[in-house]
Parts: C-alpha cells; sequence; structure tokens
C-alpha cells in the first residue's frame, strides 16, 4: 500500500522471520555468538528464555541458519504432547525412514542407530525446539534420554530449548535437576534499550529501502517507540508499520513524534503509554518583574 509512496521495496516492520532483517542487537548478537560455539564444540544444552515478543523464534531461526549446511539442523515449533510423538518428529526429521505403525521401543532403537551413524560420517545435529515451555513432563524426559546418546565420549545430538520464561520456572522443579544440570549455556532475552531500538528501526528501513527511499523516523519518534513498547521487537514492528500507514495516508514521509503519539492512542490495544512533551517554560511578562 504505502510502499511507492517511501520508495519502499518491500515492508520493512513485517513480523516474519526473514533473516536479511536480523538486528543484532547487544543482547541478541552476545547470545547468538554463544549459542554458536556451544553447539558446534558440542559442549552441552542450550536453554534460552524470553518474554513473549522478544526474537526468540527469530534468534532459533538464525542459529539454524548460521550453522549452515554441515550441520543436520532439526527445528520444532510446535512441541509434540506425547513420547512417542517426539520421537516419531525427530526421527522424521534427521532422515529415518520409520514405519508408521512402529511402536516407541522400535523407533527409538532406530533413530539412535542413525545418530551413530551420522555422527560416524562427522556430520554434527542439533534440535532446536521452540515453545519448549509447552513440553509435557512425558517429552521432557524422552528429551532428557535422547541427550544421553553419546558414541566415542561425543553427544549425538545438540539440544537448544527455547521458551516463554516460564520454561526457566519448571525447570527449577527437583524433579528436572538431571536436566538442569545438563545445560551449560542459558540466556534470557532481555528487552532492546532505547539505542538499539534506534539501531533496529533504521536497520529495517535500510534492508527494505529502494533508491532514494524517503522513509525516516525522527529521533524523538524513536525515542517515543522505545518508552511506548519497552523495546520488545514485535510490538516495535506493528507499531512502526502502523505508523508508516499514517504517514502515508497523512502525505508525510517524515514520522515524528505526533505521529506515534496518534498511532498508540487510536491504533493499538496494548495499554501503551503515549509519553507527555515536557511543560512549555514560563514566560514571564517583563512588566511584572519587580526589580
Amino acid at each position: 500500500m504505502y510502499l511507492s509512496f517511501y520508495k519502499l521495496k518491500e515492508f520493512p516492520f513485517s513480523i516474519t522471520c526473514d533473516e536479511r532483517f536480523f538486528y543484532e542487537s547487544s543482547i541478541h548478537a552476545e547470545a547468538l555468538a554463544n549459542m554458536m560455539y556451544t553447539v558446534q564444540q558440542r559442549k552441552g544444552m542450550v536453554l534460552i528464555t524470553g518474554e513473549v515478543g522478544a526474537g526468540k523464534t527469530f534468534l532459533g531461526n538464525m542459529l539454524g541458519a548460521r550453522l549452515g549446511p554441515g550441520c543436520l539442523t532439526v527445528q520444532m515449533r510446535n512441541p509434540p504432547q506425547s513420547a512417542k510423538q517426539f520421537v516419531r518428529a525427530v526421527a522424521n526429521q534427521v532422515g529415518v525412514n520409520a514405519r508408521s505403525s512402529a511402536d516407541k521401543q522400535s523407533l527409538v532403537e532406530e533413530l539412535e542407530r542413525h545418530l551413530v551413524r551420522l555422527h560416524n560420517r562427522g556430520r554434527l545435529v542439533a534440535l532446536i525446539m521452540d515453545e519448549s515451555q509447552d513440553l509435557p513432563a512425558v517429552s521432557l524426559e524422552e528429551l532428557r534420554l535422547l541427550w544421553n546418546w553419546e558414541d566415542e565420549g561425543q553427544r549425538l545430538i545438540q539440544i537448544v530449548l527455547i521458551g516463554q520464561p516460564e520454561l526457566r520456572q519448571k525447570l527449577q522443579e527437583a524433579r528436572w535437576e538431571p536436566l538442569r544440570q545438563r545445560i551449560v549455556l542459558s540466556y534470557h532475552l532481555g528487552r532492546l534499550s532505547a539505542e538499539d531500538t534506534a539501531g533496529y528501526i533504521d536497520h529495517r528501513i535500510r534492508v527494505a529501502s529502494d533508491d532514494g527511499c524517503l522513509a525516516e523516523f525522527t529521533h524523538e519518534a524513536k525515542a517515543d517507540i522505545h518508552a511506548a513498547t519497552d523495546g520488545i521487537p514485535r510490538l516495535v514492528n506493528v507499531l512502526c508499520d502502523n505508523a508508516l500507514l499514517v504517514g502515508y495516508a497523512k502525505g508525510i514521509p517524515l514520522i515524528d513524534k505526533p505521529i506515534i503519539d496518534g498511532v498508540i492512542r487510536d491504533m493499538t490495544c496494548w495499554g501503551l503509554r503515549v509519553s507527555e512533551s515536557p511543560p512549555e517554560p514560563l514566560k514571564r511578562n517583563k512588566a511584572s518583574i519587580i526589580t
């Protein structure tokens, strides 16, 4: 709708996991680098948590992309609700041609044999489990057993658990201590700082820009976006996309504070805060000053 007006080649604030739009904020860059190292060096299990909209899924996708073709990456976005479903899902994604009628024990044995074959060929295998807070106890237990498999002292599969903060709380239960002790890298993704929020907005516009792009957010607008969203990337995306739509409707390519305040007030339902402008300085009437 507004692409030609701003001279954009694509929508900069779409809620997708296109790796071109990944912004390496201070928190995301550090987490990704350490995840890469831990998986590639087979150091142990990884735990990543964060609030809704913090960029956890995007981070998991970036990990899978950067591990590259040298790693067989299994990405699960819908946690299996039974132990057999879990084993079958992993088996299918690593290339096990399991019979649909196979029982769980047969699946487990075939999966382990296949992972040993991959390991002997020098293949790294990584399981990235998104929305892990929804894993039932039986699947978590199966995951712990899967982690125990090794060959010549090396784990057959590297595991990355990604989920909301309640996952961290669940793992604090006494029953999950054996699983918790296997986690060697743990990150909680915080929110973007004011500086990173501004950089995030600029980066996404730059990636989506065509020649002579007119889309621009003022410094004050970026500050208001950060204050309103607390630096949650998903909310930043929605707010910025609506702001560009309003700018287009008004014929204004420069997105300023009044546009942002209007979007927050009229086009969101999250209870975001409209920042208040600082009060105008008092203007004294020179005739009233007593000397």
